[in-house]
């Protein structure tokens, strides 16, 4: 039994439970992870569709477990701290690879795993109740097997992917209840960002919930721990506003040739130290 992996769950689990809202970065390789983690955050994630486009797939295409897996397990062993990896959605797979997807995650050394109830970008919508709650469940199976307390997050699409023709607040209040009874630990409802809204379903959902951010224009950490935000993910942000960065920079370089656009870049020895 790994007594650094049952540590770094509990934390996660206890971050979870706090009475404030914790930001949870979400990463794509080795060197952002360990940029992040040299900050100061208690813990971080790895993003699926961070990972995915930073690998060349497009949206339409679905990057395999495997690698979801590979670069998890590289973030796991370099991080050290409790490290959430995001398996994508369950859509498309069964009960039993979502048990073994999670018996990888704990393998690997994670703290704690992300499931979906839709795949990624919205390519089939999002499975059924019933059908999200037996993964839940295959994968809390999977973390007792292993004696490891590792967080489950089950996510909900329903503000992005529908069932359409149904209340997306209602339907992610329902899913958010039947997700915690089978075994998740906290809920993240992904594609809200208006406070007010957040506040009806911290008051409403039956576990702590977790949000995700895409726009700067969302309200700040402690605007939503106030509103009682268990968990703040930035999900694809992080990548989406490097590459924009890097967009700036290379079409001034090449309108004006110049390089001062480069002096914040990270030291070549510190950025060894980082990776040691």
């Amino acid at each position: 039994m790994n007594n650094d992996q049952i540590g770094f769950a509990t934390e996660l689990r206890n971050l979870i439970k706090a009475p404030d809202a914790f930001l949870l970065p979400e990463v794509w390789d080795v060197a952002s992870a360990r940029v992040i983690g040299d900050t100061g955050f208690r813990a971080i994630g790895t993003s699926a569709s961070a990972i995915a486009w930073s690998n060349g797939y497009k949206s339409h295409e679905r990057v395999k477990l495997e690698e979801l897996l590979v670069v998890a397990a590289r973030v796991a062993r370099g991080a050290r701290l409790p490290v959430n990896a995001d398996l994508e959605g369950g859509m498309d797979r069964s009960v039993g690879d979502v048990k073994r997807s999670v018996q990888a995650a704990i393998a690997i050394g994670c703290a704690g795993v992300t499931i979906g109830d839709g795949s990624r970008n919205g390519a089939h919508g999002v499975m059924s109740i019933d059908e999200m709650s037996s993964r839940i469940r295959a994968a809390r199976v999977a973390a007792m097997e292993a004696n490891i307390p590792i967080v489950i997050t089950a996510r909900t699409e329903t503000f992005h992917l529908g069932p359409f023709g149904t209340s997306p607040f209602q339907t992610a209040i329902e899913r958010g209840a039947a997700y915690m009874e089978a075994g998740a630990d906290c809920v993240l409802v992904s594609g809200v960002e208006h406070i007010q809204i957040v506040e009806r379903l911290v008051h409403t959902m039956s576990g702590p919930l977790a949000i995700s951010i895409a726009v700067s224009a969302a309200p700040n950490l402690d605007a939503y721990s106030a509103a009682g935000v268990a968990c703040v993910t930035l999900g694809t942000s992080l990548l989406r506003s490097l590459l924009g960065n890097l967009r700036v920079k290379v079409h001034e370089l090449a309108s004006f040739g110049h390089f001062a656009h480069l002096d914040r870049a990270i030291p070549q020895d510190e950025l060894e130290e980082l990776l040691r």
